[in-house]
């Protein structure tokens, strides 16, 4: 259940924040109230989604319908009604929608593509680098983070090379990033910090359950 309300009368102490809560034009039920005296709050900073985050998503949107041969309207609402199940989410227009509700639809959507292992357009590749879980999403599936072609994972730093001890490298140091043969030989040649800068991407840490996971 998710109503907007409003807060006032905030103050901190020792204990946490404390304040009371408005919600306008509803009245819970006593017993409902006494029953659940806790829940999660998630709050409206005010920003919408952004004209690049819409241009993602249309792009994404593009890539399904080549694939999968449905036209972008209908994907566009079967993929929203499944967001909103699967996470709990009220309806929400592409027009206005809040920019963190656009973000994680983007990683749905996403997650939605690479795990019916659905192509993504090489430009659009260079939109959704920015999108936090499309890194992580790239190492699951062995995906080039800059191409799209099957990777490999590269070790971007504290590297485990020859006449070093694999099994007693602490993994979790390292930082990951899934590049192609192609990719991971330029990375070699100009080096990490030239890579990076010159396709604006970033390797990633991982727990331990992802690098068991990964067989690393």
């Amino acid at each position: 259940m998710l109503e907007k309300a409003i807060f006032f009368d905030y103050h901190e102490t020792e204990k946490g924040a404390w304040f009371k809560v408005h919600v306008p034009g509803w009245f819970a039920p006593k017993k409902l109230i006494q029953k659940f005296m806790q829940g999660g709050i998630r709050l409206d900073d005010g920003r919408r989604i952004s004209a690049k985050q819409r241009k993602l998503i249309y792009a994404l949107f593009k890539d399904i319908s080549l694939y999968t041969g449905y036209e972008v309207e209908e994907l566009k609402e079967l993929l929203k009604i499944d967001f909103m199940i699967d996470k709990d989410r009220d309806y929400f227009s592409l027009s206005n929608v809040e920019m963190e509700i656009a973000t994680e639809f983007i990683e749905y959507v996403l997650e939605f593509m690479f795990a019916w292992d659905i192509p993504i357009n090489k430009k659009v590749v260079v939109l959704a680098r920015e999108v936090n879980n499309f890194l992580y999403l790239c190492l699951i599936h062995r995906k080039c983070a800059v191409c799209g072609s099957h990777a490999d994972i590269h070790h971007h730093e504290n590297l485990v090379g020859m006449g070093m001890d694999r099994a007693k490298h602490n993994h979790e140091d390292s930082r990951y990033i899934a590049l192609c043969r192609v990719h991971h030989n330029e990375c070699h040649n100009i080096g990490h910090k030239t890579f990076e800068d010159k396709y604006k991407i970033t390797a990633i840490k991982l727990n331990e359950a992802t690098i068991k996971e990964l067989g690393i």
